[in-house]
């Protein structure tokens, strides 16, 4: 019989996704402009962020290439899918410690307005995706209604 050393801090990395797990589908099932997080086994950490003329989302994807990545805009809805493999030269029982995720992802964004998708443009560069989303109708920003005494 063999015994696992136990390691205090793989329990409490595994712990502490499983709470921000609960925690996202928790709040975002109490707002329908943030959807629950998709099935997978891991979830890459993204901002996103809107701008007068679109939204900007930037997805951090170590270790990935854009062929590991699916992209599709449906309305305002963005979804992102993939999915990080280990090494080809690596065997996972010649590991000592583990502690990064692999496997499939999957991540659904609801926008606020509808965006052009013929004019999505994406950069992927040092594990970073940055996905432009502009609008089908841009509409003024807050700041530009205020000066115009519209807001």
């Amino acid at each position: 019989m063999t015994t696992r050393r136990w390691d205090p801090l793989r329990d409490l990395l595994t712990l502490q996704e499983r709470m921000n797990r609960l925690f996202e589908d928790t709040l975002s099932s109490a707002s329908r402009t943030a959807p629950p997080l998709d099935s997978g086994s891991w979830v890459p950490l993204a901002d996103v962020y809107e701008t007068a003329e679109g939204f900007v989302v930037q997805v951090d994807l170590p270790g990935l290439k854009d062929d590991d990545v699916e992209v599709h805009v449906e309305g305002d809805r963005l979804v992102l899918r993939g999915q990080r493999r280990l090494s080809e030269t690596t065997r996972p029982d010649n590991y000592y410690r583990m502690e990064r995720s692999y496997g499939p992802f999957s991540r659904t964004f609801i926008l606020t307005s509808d965006v052009d998708p013929d004019r999505v443009s994406a950069n992927f560069k040092d594990g970073l995706l940055r996905l432009d989303l502009p609008k089908t109708r841009p509409r003024p920003s807050w700041r530009d209604r205020t000066e115009r005494g519209e807001a």
